[in-house]
C-alpha cells in the first residue's frame, strides 16, 4: 500500500505528510508544523483539498454503489 490517509490513497499522492510508527516523533511533527505555516505550503495544500473536493463531488455516490452492487450479485449468479 502506497499511503494510509484517505486523501492521500484518494489523490494517489502525498497531500498531507503521513507521520507513522518510527515517522512521528517530535523533531518531525515540529518540522510538518512549520511547513504548514508556511504561506505558500498553505495555498498548496488548500489547492490539494480543493482538487479533492471537485473529485469526489460527481454526485449520485448512492446510486452508483447501488448498480455495482446489482451488477456484482447479477455476476455471481451466472
Amino acid at each position: 500500500i502506497k499511503f494510509i490517509s484517505l486523501v492521500n490513497l484518494i489523490m494517489d499522492r502525498v497531500v498531507v505528510k503521513e507521520l507513522i510508527q518510527n515517522n512521528l516523533n517530535s523533531e518531525s511533527l515540529i518540522n510538518e508544523l512549520k511547513k504548514i505555516l508556511d504561506p505558500e505550503v498553505r495555498k498548496k495544500i488548500f489547492q490539494d483539498y480543493a482538487e479533492l473536493k471537485e473529485k469526489l463531488n460527481t454526485g449520485g455516490a448512492a446510486s452508483k454503489v447501488a448498480v455495482s452492487i446489482l451488477n456484482d450479485i447479477k455476476n455471481k449468479s451466472l
